[in-house]
């Protein structure tokens, strides 16, 4: 049986690289017409046939930016969603979401089988709201399609990647001076797991208050959904067989976990324990009593994100259409932190607020970026 001849076929025939010999044969810009006739030249000679069919779909496919998340049942991901169809919808592109943490529990081989299938699609660009395995960052880098990280840090071995995150180790000092204010002397934060690496910055913020303010923290690390944090704080609280004076909760799952445990066990908020938590949501002033939370600006977030992935995009395809590399370029101003408003309600022990002292806002934590 003869072997069909490939385009690599043709590149070793010829010397010249595939990105060369794949535009020489699409009739793209950017080949001489010498290299362009030493290609065509070659593919007739070895029988090569290009697959039109796979070519359009390539082409048609670069319209497409894929979004990542690490469990949909966190309402964060809908604000933030809301900002990059903001920022893209003048663009035209399609926006396509992925989730690889289903219900909340992260899935290795999940986040595998979706990056392979990102790179045979071709999308423009990935917006990732987990750090991802580096041996799929290294397969996205291979196929120049680039990257930027949401409410989550780059790879150590890719730290130049662009990310646009909460300063969460400044808001976490925002919450415990709040919580100082309350006098609290035993605090418990009740938090996913290390992959969600928005977690180490929050921790560490925490821990230093609660040093800085002689306050107690004791942490307890739950799977990252209502079902686990509400089984886990109530294995915990049977333990100890006492309430905290506060209970701090790393996310909106969290939150509505420990929000059905002391409704079972009828734990008065905050009278028994006060409650905070982090990333506001729509309907968190309804509730009894009205939460205490972290705003993290999710939706500027995604708008922020969304608008440097289309300017590295762009940037690609202006050098793809003067012949040269279609290689990602990542510039320091790229990497962006957005600032955290702390909305102080009912459920941390303050007194219902006036709407226009409602938002409790740090000066000191601004929009930033690095020097250029």
């Amino acid at each position: 049986m003869v072997r069909k001849s490939t385009m690599r076929d043709v590149s070793r025939a010829t010397g010249l690289s595939m990105f060369t010999v794949s535009r020489a044969l699409s009739g793209a810009d950017g080949v001489s017409e010498e290299s362009r006739n030493h290609v065509l030249k070659a593919a007739r000679e070895l029988g090569y046939i290009p697959n039109r069919a796979a070519q359009e779909l390539r082409r048609a496919s670069r319209d497409t930016v894929a979004v990542i998340t690490a469990s949909t049942s966190n309402s964060y991901y809908l604000e933030m969603m809301a900002g990059i169809q903001q920022a893209l919808r003048p663009s035209s592109w399609t926006v396509v979401v992925g989730d690889v943490a289903v219900d909340g529990a992260y899935d290795a081989a999940l986040e595998d089988r979706m990056i392979k299938r990102l790179i045979e699609s071709r999308v423009a660009g990935v917006i990732s709201t987990l750090t991802l395995k580096p041996e799929n960052m290294a397969l996205l880098s291979a196929w120049d399609i680039p990257v930027i990280f949401v409410d989550s840090a780059p790879p150590e071995t890719a730290d130049d990647f662009p990310s646009v995150t909460t300063d969460n180790y400044g808001a976490s000092l925002m919450v415990g001076a709040h919580l100082a204010t309350h006098r609290f002397a035993d605090w418990l934060l009740l938090i996913y797991p290390l992959k969600w690496s928005t977690r180490i910055e929050r921790e560490r913020g925490l821990r230093d208050s609660a040093m800085a303010h002689g306050a107690r923290l004791t942490v307890i690390e739950t799977e990252n959904d209502a079902e686990s944090a509400e089984a886990t704080l109530a294995a915990h609280l049977d333990r100890t067989g006492a309430l905290p004076d506060v209970l701090i909760a790393g996310n909106n799952p969290l939150v509505l976990g420990a929000m059905k445990l002391a409704r079972a066990r009828g734990i008065v908020i905050p009278d028994q324990m006060a409650l905070i938590g982090y990333d506001e949501f729509a309907w968190s002033s309804l509730v009894d009593p009205p939460l205490t939370l972290l705003n993290e600006r999710s939706e500027e977030i995604g708008r922020e994100a969304a608008l440097i992935l289309g300017e590295i995009i762009d940037a690609q395809a202006e050098a793809e259409r003067g012949g040269g590399s279609k290689a990602p370029i990542y510039l320091p101003r790229h990497q962006r932190q957005v600032a955290a408003d702390l909305v102080i309600r009912r459920s941390c022990g303050c007194a219902p607020a006036r709407p226009e002292q409602e938002r409790m806002r740090e000066d000191s934590m601004t929009l930033s970026e690095p020097p250029s």
